[in-house]
């Protein structure tokens, strides 16, 4: 029994997903579905990239990871698939491979290109069932080296996504790049850069200041804030800096969106 992940951006209300699905299970019933989710904000590459990444390594070596946001879809974006990390992932070269690339380093990436793995009619707008699903399927089923599903890509799309970065000896700048369900507003700001700085600082505290205002000091967990209504900051479940109020929505109360600019420093 093999694992298939999907990560869409397709919803739950029309048949998208449930047809892949289907797909997948005429070419290969020893099959296993989880599904990552399927509320990516419609088109959003760089949301898909993360959520993708914080999810993949959390299963069994061997899964197979597909992620169909595609707004390129029939262009002439590739369809590409490649293993790394003993995970397989299968999707658009948009850029929704991005932060998992640059984890895993794949040794060879192909582009889907070889009949015998997709569909005879391959639709142009929907690759998610044509190609997506069936080569995942072939994928599950092996039998084969991944090169026979086309020709090697070397220069996959990579999103310019915005990193943390040290700008003074006592200064972290980085940018909220996730809003989850709760309204938390999640940073690129990592928890081992905050304690190698405030270890080598010696420093007794530390200042977040964001586009509407400044907090003081990191909590350990949600509980801990002083109250329901105010915004406070944690580190997150993926170890990273992250905004919440406890019993309401950092984004909504405070009007914080992906790309807001962070900074933390250190007193």
């Amino acid at each position: 029994m093999s694992i298939v992940t999907l990560t869409t951006d397709f919803g739950s209300s029309d048949a998208y997903a449930g047809v892949m699905k289907g797909v997948m299970l005429k070419i290969n019933r020893e099959l296993e579905f989880v599904d990552i989710t399927h509320a990516i904000s419609p088109h959003d590459i760089q949301q898909a990239a993360y959520v993708l990444y914080s999810a993949f390594s959390y299963f069994p070596e061997g899964a197979i990871h597909l992620c169909v946001v595609d707004p390129g879809v029939g262009s002439s974006r590739r369809p590409i698939a490649f293993e790394a990390g003993g995970y397989f992932f299968v999707g658009p070269d948009n850029g929704v491979f991005t932060k998992v690339i640059e984890k895993l380093s794949p040794s060879f990436i192909h582009e889907i290109t070889n009949p015998n793995f997709i569909n005879r009619s391959v639709s142009n707008t929907f690759h998610g069932r044509d190609i997506f699903a069936p080569a995942a399927a072939w994928i599950a089923r092996g039998g084969f080296a991944m090169n026979a599903l086309g020709s090697q890509v070397v220069d996959p799309l990579l999103l310019d996504l915005p990193k943390q970065t040290q700008s003074a000896p006592n200064l972290i700048e980085g940018r909220i790049i996730y809003i989850d369900h709760f309204g938390n507003a999640v940073t690129n700001i990592t928890s081992g850069l905050i304690a190698k700085l405030q270890k080598e600082l010696g420093a007794e505290g530390v200042e977040i200041e964001f586009p509407s205002g400044v907090i003081k000091g990191i909590l350990k967990n949600y509980s801990e804030a002083p109250d329901s209504a105010a915004i406070c900051a944690t580190i997150g479940s993926q170890d990273t800096l992250e905004f919440f109020v406890r019993s309401g929505s950092a984004s909504g109360t405070y009007g914080l969106s992906v790309n807001d600019d962070v900074d933390v420093r250190f007193y």
